[in-house]
């Protein structure tokens, strides 16, 4: 995928900035217009087949401002994490990559609902946003209700029961039941390559790993550190509990601490 990582990095200027943050202030005023017209507002905008088939087209892209919940806390609590998760990806990402990613899942959903006659939410499309953050940082952890840390990792396994149990416990079956997985299939299509080496990761170390923990234990030793940010100058030595990660869009895979990986200029690739 490097030549995807390429062509997100020098096409930037057409990602759409702040893509998330304007889907989560458009469904808080939908949710507001709806508590004063009443829920018969939200059915004007929801995706649905046969109404566009009709010639309802704005529907393509009013279901996106459509909230999940009608519910007021809820429906705040649901944008904020929309607004988090956008902005922590886009950070790391880039606005074109991440537009890219959320539309291939807005694509996918909206194939999928024409095809079964269902009506197309973005609650499991959200969710996709998630599992990416997740696949990159797994450790970090998440505050459930704003409470209680919990691994990344555990979260999205939790998540990842519920969509595909989802479609068993719904009865009676139909295909309309499968919308869950095709919502998150743009997950699927961008993390196939690392789910693939996770399922092939041999139990037993390999002597390649063996090779590789000597060398950075002999760099350790050489250099007095393993990891430093190129930001702040900390290495790993001098603060032994900060997570530091390598940023796949700057040259070279420079290195940042936990501080600077979401808050950095990248360097170009050449």
């Amino acid at each position: 995928m490097r030549w995807f990582e390429r062509f997100c990095l020098r096409h930037e200027r057409f990602g759409l900035r702040r893509l998330t943050t304007v889907i989560a202030l458009g469904q808080c005023l939908v949710a507001c217009v709806a508590l004063f017209v009443g829920p018969s507002a939200l059915d004007l905008l929801i995706f649905r087949p046969a109404a566009f088939l009709a010639g309802e087209w704005w529907r393509l892209a009013t279901f996106l401002f459509v909230p999940y919940s009608s519910a007021p806390l809820t429906m705040l609590l649901s944008a904020y994490f929309l607004f988090w998760l956008g902005r922590r990806l886009e950070m790391e990402w880039g606005a074109m990559k991440l537009t890219v990613y959320y539309f291939a899942g807005v694509l996918m959903s909206l194939l999928y609902s024409l095809l079964t006659g269902a009506p197309a939410t973005t609650f499991f499309l959200n969710m996709s946003l998630f599992f990416a953050l997740a696949t990159l940082h797994p450790d970090q952890t998440l505050l459930l209700l704003f409470v209680l840390p919990v691994r990344f990792k555990y979260v999205a396994l939790a998540e990842a029961a519920i969509f595909i149990l989802w479609p068993l416990l719904r009865v009676p079956f139909t295909l309309s039941n499968l919308l869950p997985l095709a919502a998150v299939a743009n997950y699927l299509l961008f993390f196939a390559p690392t789910l693939l080496k996770l399922v092939r990761r041999p139990l037993k170390t390999s002597r390649r790993t063996v090779e590789f923990t000597s060398e950075v234990r002999r760099a350790k030793e050489r250099r007095g550190y393993i990891h430093k940010c190129a930001v702040c100058g900390i290495t790993d030595t001098e603060a032994p509990d900060r997570e530091f990660r390598y940023c796949s869009l700057c040259a070279g895979y420079k290195c940042y601490c936990s501080e600077h990986i979401f808050n950095h200029v990248h360097t170009k690739i050449q």
